[in-house]
């Protein structure tokens, strides 16, 4: 009888735990967001590389923050140059296709913006005249966070 009870109470359990699970993975997205930045729809391993160029991106700007703060002016160049020109140039033809033209300028200007930024360093800018040029660099990026988002292909 204990055994039987047991075997209720697993069989309960797992029943649930499978409505549970199945239905939350099941159940269609939910549509409706106040979100309404235009949705760039990208294949999963596009949607990766369009992250990781991101990441790249941000890892420049805390590398040139950390070379300014430790007064190490090659440090920062070396950061600002990582997220240049030449890292644009590695950007998978097919992703393009999929970009807005108005989202494509922003990102080479952006681009081009960090090697100007590196170029600055490099000829011995002041600290001052760097951040300031850092901000409009993070101020490019914050309009293409605030007019994109970019969703997976389902």
């Amino acid at each position: 009888m204990r055994a039987i009870l047991i075997g209720i109470c697993v069989g309960a359990v797992g029943m649930i735990a499978i409505g549970f699970f199945g239905s939350s993975a099941a159940a269609p997205p939910h549509e409706s967001s106040t979100d309404t930045r235009q949705r760039l729809i990208f294949a999963p391993t596009q949607r990766d590389m369009m992250l990781t160029e991101m990441r790249q991106m941000l890892g420049s700007v805390s590398g040139i923050v950390q070379g300014l703060a430790a007064n190490d002016l090659p440090a920062a160049e070396k950061a600002a140059r990582a997220a240049g020109m030449m890292h644009a140039a590695d950007v998978d033809p097919q992703i393009q296709k999929l970009l807005p033209q108005q989202f494509l300028g922003l990102a080479m200007q952006t681009h081009m913006g960090f090697d100007k930024l590196a170029d600055q360093i490099k000829a011995g800018n002041s600290r001052d005249d760097t951040l300031r040029g850092l901000a409009t660099l993070t101020g490019n990026c914050m309009a293409c966070h605030a007019m994109y988002r970019l969703d997976e292909a389902r």
